[in-house]
């Protein structure tokens, strides 16, 4: 193995899988931002689309037969290319599973585990980690079938019991299929105020940077009125703590969130409130659980 082969080695992959319409691409364009700053820090972020179809190609290939350490080493060479990285972070949802099967079996993204554990075997000698933003069932699954055309609501449901949908399945498969690497969960409703959290994570770089993207999610539910008070109070007070700063962030978003921006319509086919509300607790019950679960991170 020569030197190059061993930097590609030395490289730490952060897998971000997820879930699908939870983020919509917010974790890479928040990160871009700062490209040149994490860089300096060996942390590397390019766009999804410069590496996502060479990196399903490769797991493709290994469905079929044996890849080389050298095809390996030479798509991570293709992503870094000169550049000295020791985190790499590569985001998309698909990793988890497609979107017109998240509901195959009656069970949450059923190939979790083992789509994981393909693109983890992808990349078996560099250290790798996972992130999983989770979210209300009630309210994914509208928008994840409207994003897919291939199924009608009877193929893509089948005969799901919707009381029944459990997160906590999906993080289980995961560590079963993925032994010795971590896993750091979050509930996506709560990503306005844990969103520097989140940053702060996938970076490897905890609450030591300050990122310019820490407001991006904010933005996007907050009157203008408010972001601009927010921004300003922020700015003023540069010595806060990241636990100081969340508290910020829910006061300003409690007093100023936009309701046209929360406000969440769902209508699908045999679906009523109580059923909606129901699917609420069970959600919340089940991060919970999740919570507690040993070898996950839970950031909240």
């Amino acid at each position: 193995m020569n030197q190059a082969d061993s930097t590609m080695r030395d490289i730490t992959l952060a897998f971000h899988i997820g879930a699908p319409n939870t983020d919509n691409g917010q974790l890479t364009w928040s990160l871009r931002k700062d490209a040149q700053p994490l860089l300096d820090r060996g942390v590397l972020i390019r766009r999804p689309g410069t590496y996502v179809t060479a990196v399903t190609k490769l797991m493709h290939k290994q469905d079929r037969g044996p890849v080389t350490d050298q095809e390996r080493e030479a798509l991570l060479a293709s992503i870094v290319k000169d550049q000295d990285v020791s985190r790499l972070i590569l985001t998309n949802s698909a990793f988890l599973g497609m979107p017109g099967w998240m509901l195959s079996g009656g069970r949450l993204f059923r190939n979790a585990g083992k789509n994981t554990a393909a693109l983890r075997h992808a990349f078996p000698g560099n250290p790798c980690e996972f992130f999983l933003g989770l979210r209300d069932p009630a309210t994914l699954i509208g928008p994840v079938f409207r994003s897919q055309s291939g199924r009608t609501w009877e193929q893509f449901a089948g005969r799901t019991d919707f009381l029944n949908l459990r997160w906590s399945d999906v993080v289980t498969d995961i560590l079963e299929h993925n032994p010795g690497c971590r896993l750091t969960v979050w509930c996506n409703e709560e990503t306005p105020v844990i969103w520097p959290a989140i940053l702060g994570d996938v970076t490897g770089l905890g609450g030591s940077f300050r990122f310019s993207g820490a407001l991006d999610i904010t933005r996007g539910i907050i009157s203008e009125q408010g972001y601009e008070r927010l921004e300003a109070y922020l700015a003023s007070r540069p010595g806060l703590s990241q636990e100081q700063r969340e508290r910020v962030h829910e006061l300003f978003l409690t007093y100023f969130h936009s309701e046209e921006a929360v406000e969440e319509e769902i209508d699908l086919p045999g679906w009523s409130q109580p059923l909606v509300d129901a699917m609420g607790e069970t959600y919340m019950a089940d991060t919970e659980l999740i919570r507690r679960m040993p070898g996950v991170t839970f950031l909240s």
